[in-house]
């Protein structure tokens, strides 16, 4: 009796550990998913912002009109 109470102990052991590990790997898998997620939000408020700015209309410069920096 003693090898299937050592077997038992042993798989119970071994369930142990893959739940610890799959825990972590939860953890990971969230915090990505909530990095994804802001990452997802910057990227449409930078397009956005790429829209809008390419929607504007242009400065228009007279190069020739400008004085240099040095005067």
């Amino acid at each position: 009796m003693s090898t299937a109470d050592d077997r038992l102990t042993s798989v119970e052991l071994l369930l142990t550990h893959l739940q610890h590990d799959f825990e972590q790997l939860s953890q990971v898998v969230f915090r990505q998913q909530a990095e994804l997620d802001a990452l997802r939000k910057e990227l449409a408020l930078l397009d956005t912002r790429v829209v809008t700015l390419s929607t504007e209309v242009p400065e228009v410069r007279d190069p020739q009109a400008e004085k240099p920096p040095h005067y």
